[in-house]
């Protein structure tokens, strides 16, 4: 497949945004077609051929928002000597994940790095514009709503702090609890 990159993955915001144009591109191109193959049968812009250009457009539109949102996060993209560090750190007992743009109806949290390992969800928050505390509020009560239980999260605005809790917390000899992987997946979930 074209577009192997999946969220969480490193380097997702920088591919998103071109696949999503593409998409946006065809997306355009199919109510255009429509149009111009009625008019041209037609002579007339009254037809069935308008009537599902129209709607044709409906995708059209969504996928412009979603590629305007990609374009905007792109900057956020988790830098490389971060990944280099904590890449070695995932295993069984630690998922760590990447690229994450978290969206909400007011702000929307960049996460370019974030960890889940002894019943802590943490992560590496990169715009010094946004206060951190918003950022765990906005993933605890998602975790709520979600029904998981018994999952610290913890967002920290130095990298330094992260890598060095991201640390503490690879040593672990436990396996991931079924509320830690679901915590995981739920942060996929609410990113871009």
């Amino acid at each position: 497949m074209f577009f192997k990159k999946r969220k969480g993955t490193y380097g997702y915001l920088k591919k998103a945004p071109v696949f999503q144009g593409l998409l946006t591109i065809l997306l355009l191109i199919l109510p255009a077609g429509l149009f111009l193959i009625g008019y041209s049968i037609t002579k007339d812009v009254k037809n069935l051929f308008t009537i599902a250009a129209v709607v044709g457009m409906l995708p059209a539109a969504k996928s412009i928002v979603s590629f305007i949102m990609y374009l905007r996060s792109e900057k956020y993209t988790c830098p490389e000597s971060l990944y280099k560090e904590i890449s070695p750190l995932a295993g069984d007992n630690m998922l760590i994940g990447y690229d994450y743009f978290l969206t909400s109806y007011s702000v929307n949290y960049p996460i370019p790095a974030a960890c889940v390992a002894k019943k802590c969800l943490i992560g590496y928050m990169s715009n010094p514009k946004l206060k951190s505390t918003d950022t765990e509020n906005h993933i605890k009560e998602y975790c709520t709503k979600n029904e998981i239980k018994g999952i610290t999260v913890k967002i920290f605005d130095s990298e330094d702090k992260f890598v060095e809790r991201a640390k503490s917390l690879s040593g672990s000899e436990e396996e991931l609890s079924e509320d830690e992987m679901k915590a995981f997946e739920l942060l996929s979930s609410l990113c871009l």
